[in-house]
């Protein structure tokens, strides 16, 4: 029998890679961070409680409309926002910095419709959770049951996509070289579509997955933020297969630190939870710039980077000494 504390870590780590890899997805091709993608998450589980409290649906039933109507908000994004602003020709930081402002607007809309729903259907709304409408087997939760497997069959979809269909490699040509993979004949408007439409539909399914497993403060996104940055970030921007593996490390890594610190120095230490992710950014990226993928660069060797920083780390002592 596997302990709530595994459980719930279980669960996290398919959320969290899910979440990564679609962030990973806007980068690749879009050269920026999208700081609306947990925002968009928050979209999924908004549409998972409101066909469940409102409609009656089975929690399990609402995953492939919250994962159609986040990819549809996703292209919406780009084609209202991101392609126009591209087209006046703004740089990586000012779209993403609009992509932030777009956060705070969904985050704004979220709260007015918690208000909406308390007034309207008289139930409290600061957060949201269908935990009460899930199944239970062999003393295990259903979400533990159905996202495991689920989150393993998009994995290997993704690959299969991005290796054996035409669309799926034309998106890892656009996001190598946009200009040479237009050159050779890729519709780049087609490409762009679809990976902000693959990046929505995963933030739609992983929202939809998380009511079931937590109760989702209106600002927990915000915090799940930092988590999902630093999946994409440890396991290099760049790389799908390095978000899958960011995303189950810090995840983890996250919750095992938690949980050493909560039992030899008490519940408070829990509050800290979203900056144990930074912690790990800051000690992978000192040794592996380029992330985890970094390290199986058959022209790089760990080795010498882990002995270089030391030996600086080493140097920073003594001079201090002195």
């Amino acid at each position: 029998m596997l302990s709530p504390v595994i459980i719930g870590m279980l669960i996290q780590v398919g959320v969290v890679i899910l979440l990564s890899v679609g962030f990973t997805f806007t980068y690749m091709v879009e050269k920026f961070p999208n700081f609306a993608h947990t925002a968009i998450a928050t979209v999924g589980t908004i549409v998972t409680f409101t066909l469940v409290r409102i409609y009656g649906f089975n929690p399990y039933q609402t995953w492939p409309v919250a994962t159609l109507a986040c990819g549809l908000l996703g292209l919406g994004l780009y084609l209202l926002v991101v392609r126009p602003m591209k087209a006046t020709g703004a740089r990586e930081i000012t779209l993403t910095f609009a992509l932030f402002v777009v956060a705070v607007i969904i985050g704004s809309l979220i709260s007015i419709y918690s208000y909406w729903f308390l007034y309207s259907q008289e139930y409290p709304t600061a957060g949201f959770s269908v935990q009460r409408f899930d199944f239970s087997w062999a003393g295990y939760p259903g979400v533990l049951l159905v996202t495991t497997p689920t989150i393993v069959i998009v994995v290997a979809l993704l690959y299969f996509f991005l290796t054996r269909v035409k669309y799926g490699i034309a998106l890892r040509a656009v996001a190598e070289d946009e200009a040479l993979a237009s050159s050779v004949g890729i519709n780049i408007f087609t490409i762009h579509i679809l990976s902000w439409f693959l990046t929505g539909a995963l933030a739609g399914l992983a929202g939809a997955i998380m009511p079931l497993w937590i109760f989702t403060s209106l600002g927990y996104t915000d915090k799940l933020l930092v988590t999902v940055m630093a999946g994409s970030i440890v396991g290099g921007l760049n790389s799908v297969a390095g978000a899958v593996v960011g995303g189950l490390l810090v995840s983890i890594v996250q919750k095992l630190i938690s949980e050493f610190f909560t039992y030899f120095f008490g519940v408070g230490f829990v509050e800290y939870e979203g900056l144990y992710p930074i912690i790990f950014i800051f000690v992978v990226l000192m040794i592996e710039p380029e992330g985890i993928v970094g390290a199986f660069n058959v022209h790089h060797s760990p080795l010498k980077t882990v002995r270089a920083v030391l030996s600086r780390i080493k140097s920073l002592f003594n001079r201090t000494r002195q």
